[in-house]
Formats: C-alpha cells, structure tokens, sequence
C-alpha cells in the first residue's frame, strides 16, 4: 500500500524482509513485509537523511546518524553461518528458531544485536558500507576504518586474522601519503575505497581478481588500481569490481564468467587469464554515453547516464548467462538514483524502489521492490534498509 501524501514527513530507519537473520533491528525475529520503522526500547524512531546513510549487508545493516553510526543483526559474523541458518529455515524452521534463541542467549561478546547499538568511533562518521560480516565506515576526516570478518584480509587493516571486533583504521600498501577517503564499497570478501585524488584502492580475497591487481592472492592492505582517469564512483559485487571515471567511463574487473561453470564466457574468453576472469580493469564500451552514476549487486553493474537512462550488466535470470553489453532499463519518466545492493541494485525515486530484472531478450524490467517514499535505501542479502519518510501525524 502506498503511503498517504500529508504535508509533514519524517525520514526515518525502516526495513522490511524476513526477520529470522535479526537484521531488521525491531528486537525480534518477525519478518516485515512492508516498511516498518525502526524504534528502541523507548519507542523513538531513527531520524535519517542524505545519501549513503543506510547500508544493508548479509546479515547485519548500519546507518549513520548525525555522524554516529548504528548496526545491528549479525555484524561480526562470517558469512557462512548465515547460509547455514538460511538453508535451516527453509527445511527445519522451528529449529532455525532454537538456533536464534540460542545465540542470543550465549552471546556473551555482543555479535548479534536485535536493535541498532551505537559503534564506537573517535570521529564523526559521513558514510557507511555493509559486505559479508564487514562494516566500513568513512569519517568527516576522509579517514576509513572497518571490522567484521577478516579471515581473508577483508576488513584491510594489515593483517589477516578471524574477526576485528573494533573500528580500526585501514593499512595501505606502499601508498607513503594515504588520501582523503570519499567513499567505500564492500562486497563479499573484498572492498574498494576511492580517493579524494580520483585513486582507487582495493583490499581483500582475489581468488577472481577482484582486486584489480594482476593476480589472485589476497591483500590485507590497501593497493592503489591502476584505472586509466580519475574515478568518480566506486562500486562491489560478490567477486567483481567496478569503477567510473570523471569521463563518464567505466571499467569492470573480477569474476566475468558464468557463477556456475568454470568456462570462461564468450566475451571473457579473449583475457589472458585462462579462467576467463579480468585480473585487471577493463573498459566497457558504451559509445556516444556519459556515465554520471554508478551501482553493483552480487552479480550486477548498473548505471546511469546524463540524458537519466538507466544500464544494467550482469547474470541474466533464467538462463543464468552473462551479460556483457549492458541493456536499457525500463523504467517510469522521472528521476532515478542508483543505489549498490546486495542481492539487487536499487532504483530510488521519489515514490518507489524498484529492482533491475534482466530477464532473457533484448530489454531490461525493473520490479518494484518497496512502494513507499524513500531518500535512500540498499537491498541486503534478504533484507532491505531505507531512510522512509513516514507521516508526521
């Protein structure tokens, strides 16, 4: 149901999706299907506002409030243990319930949190990034730290090791001067930070050559990518990368092939890495069009253009192929901001949130996923987060 139109709004939290992952910060378990907002023990609602406020990961979310950060769900836990409950509720449901029961009531480090807790930070906070158990947080300084998960290097601090309980700041890696941080993507074991000189930098597993260094051994530290111009916009699937330039370019790198083979895929087979990855940033050929946004999901790049048409490239649903050459969304007149996502890309516009369908053929839908006035939002793993604007009433 659409939210009624009244002269005062709220932008508040708000999520919706299933609750048995305890991402959705409402103290419970329950699954919401529709917008709900967030409030605590109080019954106070999550003032928000502004563009990266909200993030939305596997099993975990944030929000940033008034240079605070907030999270909740599964924030420190590997990905794994959410597949596990995942494939739990769907066969043993009441057992998945014991599961949660369980791991709250023995979970004696604060791991898991039903509502948003405060995270504590030196500096105020600007933006915020959710992956696979790994938090990522950009202060007003341009300073980057992360924690979560970090068995394969994926928080960057250095060094890799099983968890960061604590916000710590990043390493980079024979980068003397580091730069101002102007934003961070995070995917699923790896992330990119895009500097305040236009620089890329990548951390992380490589196993696909996401990091866009060559090769495939992960970094625990910070390494600049080398993109031909200077980057505007940084975004993360689940193993590939992508960046856009101040031409309005973009260049892909990471896993190009098929997620389930080991061929390499028609267009990727031409790469001189035998398994049909690029290893390095590769240009996407989008003649006669100026890119001016950009947005990733699991196996999915977005973007927009300056004349507001929307692309998408990615996993073709149904036959499971890949597409290179990204296909025009179909979309509503009107103004759209791409948003990344996790298990899809975000289209927000001032009365809707739609998801990119590329279904087989030549055209590309766009689903509605949260009929509600949103500034901002991100799909999770099953979960969505948006900054909704309620009645004031």
């Amino acid at each position: 149901m659409r939210l009624a139109t009244t002269r005062r709004r709220q932008t508040v939290l708000a999520t919706a999706g299933p609750g048995f992952l305890g991402c959705l910060g409402h103290g419970d378990w329950a699954t919401r299907e529709a917008l709900e907002a967030v409030a605590d023990d109080a019954g106070n609602t999550v003032p928000l506002g502004g563009a990266g406020c909200v993030g939305a990961g596997w099993a975990h979310s944030a929000c940033v409030v008034h240079g605070k950060v907030l999270v909740w769900g599964r924030y420190l836990e590997p990905p794994t243990s959410a597949l596990r409950l995942s494939r739990l509720d769907m066969v043993l449901p009441i057992f998945a319930r014991l599961v949660n029961a369980t791991a709250l009531a023995f979970d004696m480090s604060g791991d898991l949190a039903l509502r948003p807790v405060p995270v504590a930070l030196p500096t105020a906070a600007s933006k915020v990034a959710c992956g696979a158990g790994v938090t990522a947080i950009v202060d007003d300084a341009g300073a980057l730290r992360t924690f979560g998960a970090n068995a394969f290097g994926q928080c960057g601090v250095g060094a890799f090791g099983e968890v960061v309980s604590k916000p710590a700041d990043v390493v980079w890696h024979d980068i003397e001067t580091p730069p101002k941080v102007v934003d961070v993507a995070l995917g699923f074991r790896h992330g990119l930070a895009l500097g305040g000189d236009g620089g890329v930098y990548s951390w992380g597993k490589d196993d696909n050559g996401q990091l866009g260094i060559g090769g495939r051994d992960a970094s625990p530290a910070l390494r600049r990518v080398d993109v031909p111009d200077r980057c505007v916009a940084v975004a993360c699937g689940l193993a590939h990368s992508a960046a856009l330039t101040d031409k309005g370019q973009l260049y892909v790198w990471g896993k190009m092939r098929d997620p389930t083979t080991s061929a390499p895929s028609k267009v990727s087979s031409s790469l001189p890495d035998k398994y049909g990855d690029a290893l390095k940033p590769r240009l996407v050929p989008m003649y006669g069009t100026k890119l001016t946004q950009l947005a990733c999901s699991n196996f999915h790049t977005a973007v927009a253009d300056d004349a507001g048409a929307v692309y998408v490239a990615g996993l073709e649903r149904g036959s499971r192929e890949m597409v290179h050459a990204p296909r025009r969304v179909t979309l509503p007149a009107g103004a759209w901001t791409l948003r990344s996502g996790v298990d899809a890309v975000a289209l927000v516009s001032d009365s809707e949130v739609r998801a990119p369908d590329l279904v087989p053929g030549l055209a590309c839908e766009a689903d509605v996923r949260l009929d509600a006035r949103v500034d901002d939002a991100a799909f999770g793993w099953k979960h969505a987060v948006a900054a909704a604007r309620f009645n004031d009433d």
